[in-house]
């Protein structure tokens, strides 16, 4: 099932497996997957900033005052809330303008964004044939007159080689992996996945990263594993950490060597 017309809240909102989760259970473990706690951060709102205005023209995004201290921004606060908005001081906010504006300055880029027919933020719902859960993605942008799909990234370096270790720390490679998946469930031809990085501090450089073949192949092995302990979990009820009841330690090796 894709649907044009779910807010990101109405989204969220669905038990459906999401790649956060399966990210959360090859990283950590089932237990940690299963109570995790959500709590946003400066630079999460600054990253959800940048995403509205790159892919929705900034209309969810409001400047307020200053600082984030004082009835001045307790004020402007219930007033966003009320509207649904996201609220960043002038500063932060001034700053999302420049980094929305440094992505769109990337030829490659700005071409994949003025892609025709492109579809942004759609949400994606379907059930995985093999461990029957149900899964949902909400890609950033997808072409279909291109076959591909892209997911924006605020990051501290968007470099080739500075943006790869962040895909491999924070396993990107899966989520690209997971939303081709469920992409291809729902009936979308998805032949290249790339992510748009932008750098969120000054000079705010942007670069274009398509992941291999060889690097989906891989991820979608730990895709699929994180699925299966998820559904096993789920149906034995049994949300370990996979630890065992105690472990012995050694020295390490540099220890030892001295």
């Amino acid at each position: 099932m894709i649907r044009a017309d779910l807010t990101n809240e109405q989204y969220h909102a669905s038990d459906a497996i999401s790649s956060s989760d399966v990210k959360a259970v090859i990283t950590s473990s089932i237990f940690h997957w299963k109570n995790k706690k959500f709590k946003e951060t400066a630079s999460m709102a600054l990253g959800s900033a940048v995403h509205d205005m790159v892919l929705e023209g900034g209309k969810s995004v409001i400047c307020g005052p200053e600082t984030r201290r004082g009835n001045a921004w307790k004020d402007a606060e219930d007033e966003a809330k009320a509207l649904g908005k996201l609220l960043l001081p002038e500063g932060e906010y001034m700053a999302a303008l420049e980094i929305a504006d440094a992505v769109r300055a990337d030829p490659t880029c700005r071409s994949f964004l003025d892609s025709k027919d492109t579809k942004i933020e759609h949400s994606l719902f379907a059930v995985c044939p093999e461990t029957d859960l149900k899964l949902r993605c909400r890609p950033d942008i997808y072409s279909p007159e291109k076959a591909a799909m892209a997911d924006l990234k605020t990051t501290v370096d968007a470099s080739p080689s500075g943006f790869n270790r962040q895909i491999y720390n924070y396993r990107y490679d899966v989520q690209a992996a997971f939303y081709i998946y469920v992409s291809e469930l729902c009936g979308w031809e998805v032949r290249n996945f790339g992510f748009m990085a932008v750098e969120n501090g000054a000079p705010y450089a942007a670069h274009m990263h398509v992941m291999s073949s060889e690097a989906l192949e891989l991820a979608q092995i730990d895709m699929m594993r994180g699925l299966r302990q998820i559904a096993e979990a789920e149906t034995h009820n049994k949300f370990e950490t996979g630890w065992g009841s105690i472990t012995m330690v050694y020295p390490p090796s540099w220890l030892k060597s001295e």
